[in-house]
This record gives C-alpha cells, structure tokens and sequence, in this order.
C-alpha cells in the first residue's frame, strides 16, 4: 500500500457544500495528493470486514471439520483481510504517487451510512493513521437553492443536512486532535479563514496563493 509519510486528509460533507474549493487548496499544498469523490467506496469494505469479524468471533474460535457448515472461517484472520482491502483502495482508487506527504480525497457520502457514522470513521482512522477529517458544512437553505438540490423537497434537505451536521459535529467533539470543522457562510469572500485550516494541518499559509485559489471560479 502506497501512502503518504505524514498520513491521510479527508473532507466529509454533503453535495453542494463548497467542499470542491475546500479540495482544491488541500491540492495547493506541496506533497498533498487528494482525489475527488468515489461514491463511498469504502463503506462496503467497511461492511465487509465487520461481518467478517462477527463471524470469526461467532463460529471461529474452534476448529471445524470440513463438512461443517462454516468450514474455514477459523483461519481467517479479519486484521489481515482489513488491511488488504484498504490498502487495494488506496493503491487502486486513490493512486497517489510516490512523493505525496499527505494522501487523501473528498466525499459527500460519509453521512448516508447513518448511525455507523462514528464507527465507520473510526475504522478509516485505525486503518490509513494517522488520519485528519476536515468537515465542510453549509446552511441549509443554500443548500437547497444549488444543484440538484432545487428539485426536493425543502424539508427534505433540511433534515438530510441538519443530521449530517449533527454527526460532524459530534465527531469533531469526540475527537478534536483530529478534526476540523468549516462552515460555507464563514470563509466565503475570506481567504484568511483558512489560516485556521492550515495551522491545524500543520501547514505554512500562503496568503497571496490561497487568495488567488479563493477567487477562481469553479465550472461545475
């Protein structure tokens, strides 16, 4: 597995957040190398390793004979079958190159997992450590006049943003050496919010670069 030697960086948010702008001063920085979005890849790797371990823990701690229904399951070894299929990802998905420091992407997916929000993070800190979440987070009502976000229900965007926001913030509560918390109507029109950013990434600020980042206008 190809990685970065100061670790991995993630931005968890929901669609038309600002969260592409956020991507792109991460790029900004030397040594960074952060993809864009993979439709939560990772969640069904998560799930799989979970069943693999609740069945070793539930019919591997004996050995079983080779017609019994779960023949094998002894032997498997759940760490070792985590860190293969992670590190298929990120030598398959994220691809970084050899001279990134720092290896990562964005999603706006994260949220859809629901109550495994926590434990579905966890997982991506244990397994690509150490590991940095930035949470990008927009008013509801924005959100809902941008993209195809127009075409639903208010209510409905309302409640899909306000419990994703709920879940960063409990996160970032839990676990503030590890995250970072944005919000839109902050840093919008002001480059120097991000000064934040980059003290927390351990990062030196550009002040003139960040500017100009800040004041392109996204095709999307």
């Amino acid at each position: 597995m190809k990685q970065g030697a100061d670790g991995y960086v993630f931005v968890v948010t929901y669609g038309r957040s600002g969260s592409t702008l956020l991507q792109t001063l991460l790029q900004s920085i030397d040594g960074y190398f952060i993809r864009g979005e993979n439709a939560n890849a990772l969640w069904p790797l998560f799930q799989s390793i979970q069943r693999i371990a609740q069945a070793k823990q539930d019919h591997g701690y004996r050995e079983i004979e080779a017609k019994g229904p779960w023949f094998g399951i002894n032997k498997v070894d759940p760490a070792t079958y985590a860190r293969h299929l992670v590190g298929c990802f990120v030598d398959d998905i994220i691809q970084p190159p050899a001279d990134a420091r720092v290896v990562g992407f964005k999603e706006i997916r994260f949220h859809e997992v629901g109550e495994d929000f926590q434990a579905y993070l966890d997982f991506i800190a244990e397994q690509l450590a150490p590991a940095r979440f930035i949470f990008n987070k927009r008013n509801w009502r924005d959100v809902a006049k941008s993209g195809w976000w127009k075409n639903c229900e208010e209510s409905l965007v309302r409640d899909i943003v306000t419990k994703a926001d709920d879940m960063f913030d409990a996160y970032a509560d839990k676990y503030p050496e590890r995250c970072f918390v944005a919000k839109y109507e902050d840093y919008v029109g002001k480059p120097d919010y991000w000064r934040a950013l980059f003290d927390f990434l351990g990062e030196t600020y550009d002040p003139v670069r960040v500017n100009a980042l800040c004041s392109r206008q996204l095709k999307h």
